[in-house]
């Protein structure tokens, strides 16, 4: 298992949202990263089904990759679970890295977990993002056990998340015995969070140890 590397940021937004600063451009979010000698950068704004920016926002991202940055810039996006187990994203932009993540409680453990499980199995998802029980429930032991053997499976990567310091560390220490891929997502709203990993210092160095 790689161990995570604090110069790669794989969860960051844009002002192509529509409660992000209007100063988190695509290209400040990359002199930003440029700024704290990131190496990688995935951009993964959030998406549904009927945004109509998203040919605009690609082309954005494909100037700043095409201007001379010595970063890996990714084009991706953030995508709603739904209750379906489907994810609110237009399939026709399959191809880019996608992270599937929970934007609405169920208070229900059983559609939650039937989601998630179905959610993983989607081909073109690469990413659960923030992933955590809600306030109501926890999953037990033979629970996790079984996500990680459907994570594993699929060949999903689990983000470690900043912004909500995800998972929790009981789902690590599961997750890290059965052998689940990481990496770092700083899930940034403005600038200052870019390549920021300081909240999750413990998860960070759980992992690498």
């Amino acid at each position: 298992m790689p161990l995570l590397d604090l110069k790669k940021d794989y969860h960051v937004h844009s002002n192509y949202n529509d409660h992000s600063p209007q100063e988190l451009s695509i290209e400040n979010v990359t002199i930003r990263a440029e700024k704290i000698n990131l190496n990688t950068l995935a951009f993964a704004e959030h998406v549904r089904r009927t945004s109509e920016w998203i040919p605009r926002y690609l082309e954005e991202i494909d100037r700043m990759v095409s201007s001379g940055t010595k970063i890996t810039i990714i084009s991706g996006f953030e995508a709603k679970i739904l209750k379906d187990g489907t994810v609110d994203f237009p399939v026709e932009y399959e191809g880019h890295f996608l992270i599937a993540s929970f934007h609405s409680k169920y208070n229900n453990k059983q559609d939650w977990f039937s989601a998630l499980k179905s959610a993983i199995t989607l081909p073109y998802v690469k990413v659960i993002g923030h992933l955590a029980p809600e306030e109501s429930f926890d999953l037990t032991d033979d629970e996790l056990l079984e996500l990680s053997q459907l994570l594993k499976t699929n060949r999903k990567t689990v983000e470690i998340n900043a912004k909500y310091q995800r998972p929790p560390m009981k789902w690590l220490r599961v997750f890290k015995d059965n052998k689940i891929d990481f990496h770092l997502g700083s899930d940034a709203h403005n600038l200052s969070e870019v390549g920021n990993f300081n909240s999750i210092t413990n998860l960070i160095e759980y992992i690498n140890s």
